[in-house]
């Protein structure tokens, strides 16, 4: 019944305070352990949408010589890449019910964090989630696409190096790492709902199980080869001036120093990427040759001179043993080689590690009164049963392999009320820590041309094109939609095909998910498919769902685990002591 201006209606004041409930098993977590937060029923009814979990969180490298280098979480996701798997129960006194499991819970966050998103987003999630964004300081001037990943000047995980009364960079560690603060909603069905939750019928229990380190965390993108090379700081020359030999590098030049040019706003050592102990070596402007010495070049000093920013390196009789010379002024770049092979031995072994520490769910308790209370109780045993909905996301997953060609993935739905479907097919080969971290050796996510290189450098929670020709889904005995959707042009990297953002845009609005912003449409791919419009929803039980797959023009090169993300309504029964859950 609409409200009227005629008619009074019954009101309820409501005081609404802040708790913090701290986490069950632990003060302090590692990558891969599990943690548990229990809300007790003596909470009674709470704000879920505004709740959320805080955290310190503090990284850590390598600890090899040259080892040193700055490294931070996902710049889009930030802290909820923390997150892998995510399950909700009821109190232990009513039943341990599950009433939530989402598996691969970064990997659908990663969904709502490229395609909602905007520059206010952006900004607020930098305050609140540990996210990154762009800063104008150290801006690319060769072209490159916008990198969230390179803030040094003001970036949560880490110092900002110092200039000594010299303009001397200071020697960088694991202590330069600091502790940062995380405020993350849980995106969950209960926690994005609006209405306020009666836990006092339920209770409840959160158990979050926690992502390796490895696939967390990433280096600078202004350091790395593989991810916007042209980024990187250029290589001026060997002694600050760019004519004569004694500029250039050859084969047998010792290199006791390097110079650094002003692109990519490297005007002075306080803008450089790099930090003193960092392992470094110089790539040609074209990605084909890469600098070998006989001894690995350790930076000992970053300062400034006359000719710009100079970096000093340790030892300083280092020789040059590659067959090409770096010319000077030639556009040859600097790259890290903190988490990549060193000289004359393995670094697959790189392990980098986070500590999550102050674990706590605060939450936004909301005082209802004792009337209402008892109303609600009362009205639950004379109609026996209290009905909570809520928007949830159940996971599907299906593995395929490289050398598929065409792919037939048979979803056994039962949900009675979905609203999308949205396929996330990532990359499951395994990687090392060394090669997430760097980007190495990973795949190419299709940046511009000026990047020269984009690989992904969280590999495995995203998902990947792979050359995919057209998809099509079939269920209730048709195909749906009726012709396939073509692919061809934008797994390629060379345009856009239109069908398959058409597609994507409608899932992701049916799953309450703001699609403002398309730009990740290939470095985050979607095979997606709305089951109803505007508020509509699909009954999927005993139906045969198939997602048809091609690869018509190149074979796939990667093993993928697909993530059929379902958007659906599931429904809390709550009926005395016992709670049901409806799919």
């Amino acid at each position: 019944m609409s409200k009227s201006f005629w008619k009074a209606e019954s009101t309820i004041p409501i005081v609404q305070t802040s708790k913090a409930i701290t986490a069950l098993n632990g003060l302090s977590f590692e990558g891969g352990q599990e943690l548990r937060i229990r809300v007790p029923p003596t909470t009674k009814f709470f704000q879920p949408k505004e709740c959320y979990v805080q955290a310190d969180i503090k990284l850590k490298g390598g600890t090899a010589t040259g080892e040193a280098t700055k490294l931070q979480l996902d710049p889009h996701l930030g802290g909820q890449i923390l997150i892998k798997d995510i399950r909700i129960y009821t109190s232990a006194e009513k039943g341990s019910v599950l009433l939530e499991e989402i598996q691969g819970y970064n990997s659908m966050v990663s969904v709502m964090r490229d395609f909602d998103t905007n520059d206010s987003e952006k900004k607020k999630r930098a305050l609140t989630e540990g996210a990154t964004i762009w800063l104008p300081n150290t801006r690319g001037t060769q072209g490159t696409t916008r990198s969230d990943a390179a803030n040094i000047l003001d970036n949560p995980y880490f110092k900002e190096d110092p200039l000594t009364t010299t303009n001397k960079r200071t020697a960088f560690s694991n202590d330069s790492f600091t502790t940062a603060k995380l405020c993350l909603p849980l995106e969950t069905g209960i926690f994005r709902s609006d209405r306020v939750y009666p836990n006092i019928l339920t209770g409840l229990e959160i158990v979050i199980t926690l992502e390796d380190a490895g696939k967390c965390i990433t280096q600078l993108d202004s350091v790395m080869r593989g991810r916007r090379l042209a980024l990187n700081p250029v290589f001026l020359s060997r002694n600050g001036s760019t004519a004569g030999a004694s500029a250039d590098i050859a084969n047998g030049d010792t290199i006791a120093k390097i110079h650094l040019a002003s692109d990519n706003s490297q005007t002075s050592p306080q803008n450089c990427p790099f930090c003193v102990g960092e392992r470094v070596a110089i790539v040609s402007a074209d990605n084909a040759s890469l600098l070998t010495t006989d001894k690995d070049l350790v930076i000992e000093q970053i300062n400034t001179n006359a000719s710009g920013t100079e970096i000093t390196f340790n030892p300083a009789d280092a020789v040059s043993s590659s067959a090409d010379t770096f010319t000077a002024n030639s556009g040859a770049y600097v790259v890290s080689m903190a988490a990549t092979t060193r000289t004359g031995a393995s670094n697959a072994d790189y392990k980098p590690s986070y500590t999550l520490s102050n674990v706590e769910l605060v939450v936004q308790e909301v005082d209802m009164g004792s009337g209402f209370e008892s109303d609600m109780l009362r009205a639950m045993k004379e109609k026996g049963v209290i009905v909570q909905d809520i928007l949830s996301c159940q996971n599907y997953r299906y593995s395929s392999q490289s050398g598929e060609v065409a792919l037939n993935i048979r979803l056994p739905l039962n949900n009675a009320r979905g609203k999308a479907i949205v396929s996330q097919p990532t990359d499951a080969t395994v990687y090392s820590d060394s090669q997430r971290v760097s980007g190495t050796g990973t795949y190419d996510i299709g940046g511009d041309t000026a990047d020269k290189t984009m690989n992904e450098a969280c590999a495995g929670l995203r998902g990947i094109s792979d050359y995919i020709s057209d998809y099509q889904f079939l269920y209730d005995g048709r195909l749906q939609p009726s012709r396939p959707v073509r692919c061809s042009k934008t797994s390629s990297k060379t345009s856009i095909d239109a069908q398959p953002l058409i597609e994507s845009t409608k899932a992701l609005v049916q799953s309450e998910i703001s699609a403002t912003s398309l730009a990740c449409y290939n470095s985050n791919w979607l095979v997606s498919r709305a089951l109803a419009l505007n508020k509509g929803v699909y009954d999927t039980r005993n139906k045969d769902f198939n997602i048809q797959v091609n690869y018509n023009g190149t074979t796939p090169t990667k093993n993928k685990l697909w993530n059929n993300f379902v958007f659906h309504l599931r429904r809390i029964n709550i009926r005395g002591d016992s709670v049901a859950v409806e799919y």
